[in-house]
C-alpha cells in the first residue's frame, strides 16, 4: 500500500499531541502567480511575522510585511535562493540561504547553471557572506548544490541535498564533519532539508532524506539515532519545528506532522484525492508546460514549510509563479 492509498486512513494512526485540530487556509497576496519563471522556493518567518520567498524569477528575496501586507524585493547575489533560514542573534538579523545553482527556466523550462553557494545575508546592510564550500574528494565529481541551512547555537549545518548528497556541519573555526547517511545502512538520497529538534543536550538534527522517503536523526556531534519511515512519508521535501512536533511538507501534495518520540503521523492537509496531472508540478497543455489550476484547500507541490510565533504555518509550492500558503490555527 503506497503513501496515497494511505491518506485517507491516517489518523488511525494516534495524532501528535497538543497539534491545532483546525486551521484557517490563506494564500498570501501579492505573490506572482501570473510569473512564467518557476519556483523552487523555501520559505521563512521572522518573530513580527513578516514573511520572506524567493522571487521566483532568481536573484532576489521577497518580504512580505506582516502589518502592511505590502512586498519588498531584496536582490541577492544567488540564482536559485533555495532553502531560507531566519536568524536574530543578538539583535542581527539575517537569513541563511542555499542556492543550488540550477534554475529551469522558461519559455521550454531548460536549466541555467552555475555554481552554488550557501551563506548568510545582512538583512540591515544587505551584505551576503558566503560559507566555504568543503575541500572533499566528492567535490571532484560533483557539483556543490545545497538545498538547506540549520542552525544551533554556533553550529551551522548545510545539506547539499542535489549534488554529492552530504550534510556538513560548520563552526566559527569553519567546516568539522560531513555526514553521508551509511551509518544508517544506507546513504543520504537527497537530503533536503533540515530542522534542528528539541533543545539544550538532547537537541537533535533532522534530515529529510527525500530518496529514501524517510527522516532521519542525529545528536549534534554527528551520532546516528534513528531513522523514522511511514507508508504516508512518501517524499519529504520540508522541514518545520512546532513544540516537539516537526511539520513536513510531502511533495507528493500533503503537509504533515510528526512526532518522532512516539512515531505518530497525522495529516494537517491530506493528498489530493486525485492523481498527478500530466507534467505535474505544471500541467502540460497541448506540449506546452504551464502553471495548473491550483485550489485553495488542496496542495500541488509544497516545498518549504516555516512555523510563526503564533502556531500559523508557511507553505510555499514548487510550480510555475509559486504559491505562498498561510495557515492560522482557529477555534474549532
Amino acid at each position: 500500500m503506497n503513501c496515497l492509498q494511505a491518506g485517507a486512513r491516517m489518523r488511525s494512526h494516534g495524532e501528535p499531541a497538543n497539534f491545532p485540530r483546525a486551521m484557517t487556509w490563506r494564500t498570501l497576496t501579492p505573490g506572482t502567480p501570473d510569473s512564467a519563471e518557476w519556483s523552487h522556493s523555501g520559505i521563512a518567518v521572522d518573530p513580527a511575522d513578516s514573511v520572506y520567498w524567493a522571487d521566483p524569477a532568481g536573484g532576489a528575496i521577497l518580504v512580505q510585511s506582516a502589518k502592511s501586507g505590502t512586498v519588498v524585493r531584496i536582490t541577492v547575489p544567488l540564482l536559485e535562493v533555495h532553502g531560507i533560514t531566519y536568524e536574530d542573534r543578538d539583535g542581527l538579523e539575517v537569513l541563511w540561504l542555499a542556492d543550488p545553482g540550477f534554475k529551469m527556466r522558461p519559455p521550454h523550462y531548460e536549466p541555467e547553471a552555475r555554481d552554488g553557494t550557501a551563506g548568510c545575508l545582512d538583512l540591515a546592510t544587505r551584505e551576503f557572506r558566503p560559507l566555504t564550500q568543503p575541500d572533499l574528494p566528492a567535490y571532484a565529481e560533483q557539483p556543490w548544490r545545497p538545498t538547506a541551512i540549520a542552525l544551533s547555537a554556533d553550529l551551522v549545518v548545510v545539506a547539499d541535498g542535489y549534488g554529492a548528497g552530504l550534510v556538513h556541519f560548520y563552526d566559527r573555526s569553519g567546516h568539522r564533519r560531513t555526514l553521508d547517511g551509511t551509518d544508517t545502512g544506507t546513504g543520504f538520497q537527497c537530503p533536503h532539508d533540515l530542522a534542528i529538534l528539541g533543545s539544550g543536550p538532547e537537541q537533535q538534527l533532522v534530515v529529510a532524506d527525500r530518496g529514501n522517503h524517510r527522516l532521519v536523526s542525529y545528536r549534534l556531534d554527528g551520532a546516528y539515532l534513528r531513522s523514522f519511515t511511514h507508508p504516508c512519508l512518501c517524499s519529504p521535501a520540508g522541514l518545520a519545528v512546532w513544540g516537539d512536533t516537526l511539520v513536513v511538507t510531502d511533495l507528493d501534495g500533503a503537509l504533515l506532522a510528526v512526532d518522532l518520540a512516539s512515531d505518530r503521523l497525522e495529516e494537517i492537509v491530506p493528498f489530493p484525492p486525485r492523481p498527478k496531472q500530466s507534467g505535474w508540478p505544471n500541467l502540460d497543455h497541448e506540449g506546452a508546460i504551464v502553471r495548473p489550476k491550483l485550489t485553495a484547500g488542496t496542495l500541488n507541490s509544497p516545498h518549504g514549510v516555516a512555523v510563526g510565533a503564533d502556531g500559523s504555518i508557511y507553505v510555499s509550492e514548487w510550480v510555475i509563479g509559486g504559491r505562498e500558503i498561510r495557515l492560522a490555527p482557529s477555534a474549532g
